[in-house]
């Protein structure tokens, strides 16, 4: 029986050997870049480390199946080929692995400083643990940091070299003869990369963590590659009309820009928003602009309208941790800056917020420390004239 159940097991293989066999290259070549577009959605969404587990093994299943095809796939699947597509897939495979820990270690560190702070004598082994946790996601998030900069690098050599290209040949202007030296874009695959950096930008944005220091540039990251497009992308347009796979490359840029620039906005004001969280202070959620100001200055009212109700120590905290903490040392030099550039709020909205505040702190001196002077000044006067009455007397006696 258990000859039987082996032969079968073999033939089995040996049939599916078989059908690999006589798959043409144009299947291999559809199969392999529906594997890769279906691995690389995946490992984007994996949640949990069995997920991921699973998955580390399709891509390492994935991997070897079609390295007999390399030589043939590095000629057909532009612009990557095999080599570059594996690659891609194992930097997936990295922000995933990272994001995963990332957030255990999140979770991790929150329970360990719940713990510590609850116990009253101190344990040496939690604090071990805490430090170790801290370590790891420090690391972590150094490497988020190495990739960004990796990826934004990568859009500016692009760039570049898009920018080299149209110097000398500006599509509003370009002949019959001109418009085959155009083919040099073909070879270089600049529209592919100007997708795949996209592509890359979008995966990274969705699945990595970013503390409070690197939303902003995120932001501006995206706005500035958007602006670019805007310049070469109209030119790549009318340079690919008789190509109608370029042009419904170009067109899908577009579209992944679009959506790139809403996962921008989406992370920024969540960041910013969270900003004000940590600092424990009540200011109504928003997600532009307008609805930012008015929920500041809404706060500003009310914590005006309190400041009777609470004592010094009160509203010194909480004052401070708007105007010192949040306003004053986090947003101005950072995210206001690049919220003005690019037309996400104004200076004017800025001042307003810059004058309420002041306010605020004029609101917060003591009543007796304000009328003092005016005391002091009255009871002078009172003291002197009392002096000149007291005088005139004695000389009329």
């Amino acid at each position: 029986m258990k000859k039987s159940i082996i032969l079968l097991v073999a033939a089995v293989l040996f049939s599916a050997g078989l059908n690999a066999q006589e798959r043409s290259p144009s299947d291999v070549k559809r199969d392999f870049e529906k594997r890769f577009v279906l691995l690389t959605k995946n490992l984007n969404s994996a949640e949990t480390e069995a997920s991921l587990q699973q998955l580390l093994n399709d891509v390492s299943a994935f991997e070897t199946e079609f390295k007999p095809h390399q030589e043939f796939l590095n000629k057909a699947v532009f612009p990557d080929g095999y080599d570059g597509l594996i690659e891609r897939l194992k930097k997936s495979k990295e922000l995933a692995e990272n994001k995963i820990r990332a957030s255990q270690l999140e979770k991790e560190i929150s329970s360990l400083t719940s713990q510590v702070q609850s116990l009253k004598e101190e344990n040496a082994s939690l604090r071990t643990q805490l430090a170790k946790a801290q370590g790891e996601l420090a690391a972590l998030k150094k490497t988020i940091a190495v990739l960004q900069d990796e990826i934004q690098k990568r859009d500016e050599a692009v760039f570049a070299l898009v920018d080299s290209l149209f110097i000398k040949y500006d599509t509003d202007q370009l002949s019959g003869s001109d418009m085959k030296k155009l083919s040099v874009l073909e070879k270089k695959n600049v529209v592919a990369s100007l997708k795949r950096s996209v592509n890359d930008n979008i995966m990274f944005i969705s699945s990595a963590s970013f503390s409070a220091q690197q939303i902003p540039q995120l932001l501006n990251e995206q706005r500035r590659f958007e602006s670019n497009w805007k310049g070469v992308g109209q030119k790549l347009s009318k340079a690919y009309v008789p190509s109608s796979m370029q042009a419904k490359e170009v067109s899908e840029i577009n579209g992944l820009i679009t959506n790139w620039h809403a996962l921008a906005d989406a992370v920024f004001w969540k960041g910013l928003n969270e900003v004000f969280a940590d600092e424990n202070l009540p200011i109504v959620p928003f997600n532009n602009g307008e609805e930012m100001q008015r929920n500041i200055i809404k706060f500003i009212d009310d914590e005006m309208a309190n400041t009777p109700k609470r004592s010094d120590p009160e509203k010194k905290i909480i004052f401070e941790s708007f105007a010192y903490n949040t306003w004053g040392s986090k947003l101005k030099p950072s995210w206001i800056p690049i919220m003005m550039r690019h037309g996400l709020f104004t200076e004017e909205q800025m001042n307003d917020i810059d004058a309420k505040t002041k306010t605020w702190s004029a609101a917060m001196t003591p009543i007796e420390s304000r009328t003092l002077p005016y005391i002091l000044i009255g009871a002078l006067v009172i003291a002197i004239l009392a002096g000149i009455y007291l005088g005139t007397r004695k000389r009329s006696a």
